[in-house]
């Protein structure tokens, strides 16, 4: 069996990684700095490495005697640029250096996003570029990879799609030509799990849905809509309304015990018109091809949602 060392593994995304990875049979040491979060890891028989990203002896006991490192944890949001460039790539260089301390050849999937495309447009996109240029300095085989909007059972952050598409009226950014690629969690940490074997390609790779190009907020709105039993009622936002909203939300969040996702680098983000997935950087179909639609995959995430009771029945 193979042993994979994981970070991240707590998380939205991570906890749908560590399922597909005991799925295909491989053993799990995860690093975990909240063991209270650790229930469904301690459920798949996971070995706990307690530390983070900071520990460098936690690194090196995580990664021991493992034959791939699957790198997911990092963060979203931070209080400051800084404090986010120190997470995501200052995290993954402390990582790099464990893994050069211990297995120098062993094999590194470092999960990024397609944001490092445009360092420039936000200070999370920044902090995961350099989270990239940290994991290129990896001696072994290396895998980096850009998963799109990320939605499915377990991510708060996509809920207020959905609590938006609930509402009497649905606001829609007014730029049809603007394109974000989606992809459900199942799917995506299929993909890294699929990537984790040693016959597989390195390199850097983007991963969505089959509409690799991308949906309009309209599309994706309409979907949400659509899975929510709701009504389409859209009021166009032009985009000097979303700077200001998301100048005021960065501005409160200075404020707050819990620093926003929404921000004024958010809004450029979504501003941005090309989030469609390079055709030159998919994972070959013979490896991996995701398997859930947008429809299909609001719907599930829906229901899951109301199960918790985070949106209403």
């Amino acid at each position: 069996m193979t042993q994979i060392a994981l970070t991240g593994g707590t998380g939205f995304l991570g906890a749908h990684v560590a399922n597909a990875l005991t799925q295909q049979g491989h053993n799990l040491r995860a690093l975990v700095r909240d063991t209270s979060r650790a229930a469904q890891l301690r459920e798949q028989g996971a070995e706990l490495v307690i530390g983070d990203l900071n520990d460098g002896k936690a690194l090196r006991d995580l990664v021991t005697n493992c034959d791939c490192v699957v790198h997911i944890a990092g963060a979203i949001k931070a209080k400051t640029a800084a404090e986010l460039l120190a997470i995501n790539g200052g995290g993954t260089k402390n990582l790099v250096a464990a893994c050069a301390d211990v297995i120098p050849d062993i094999r590194l999937l470092h999960v990024s996003s397609v944001t490092a495309r445009e360092p420039e447009l936000s200070a999370y996109a920044n902090s995961k570029a350099a989270s990239e240029v940290s994991a290129k300095a990896h001696g072994g085989s290396l895998v980096i990879m850009r998963p799109n909007a990320i939605y499915g059972p377990g991510d708060r952050e996509t809920l207020q799609v959905f609590e938006i598409a609930e509402a009497w009226v649905q606001p829609v950014l007014s730029r049809p030509e603007a394109r974000i690629a989606m992809i459900h969690g199942e799917d995506a940490a299929n993909a890294i799990a699929a990537m984790v074997n040693t016959r597989a390609p390195t390199g850097l790779f983007e991963i969505s849905d089959r509409c690799t190009k991308g949906y309009s907020w309209t599309q994706i709105t309409q979907a949400a809509v659509a899975a929510v039993g709701g009504q389409y009622r859209p009021v166009p936002i032009p985009a000097a309304i979303m700077q200001m909203a998301g100048f005021v939300s960065g501005q409160i969040g200075r404020f707050s015990s819990e620093p926003p996702i929404f921000n004024s680098g958010k809004v450029r983000e979504i501003l941005h018109g090309d989030w469609a997935i390079d055709p030159g950087r998919e994972i070959p179909a013979e490896i991996w091809t995701p398997k859930i639609n947008l429809q299909d995959g609001f719907a599930q995430t829906v229901d899951w949602y109301r199960q918790q009771g985070w949106l209403k029945t």
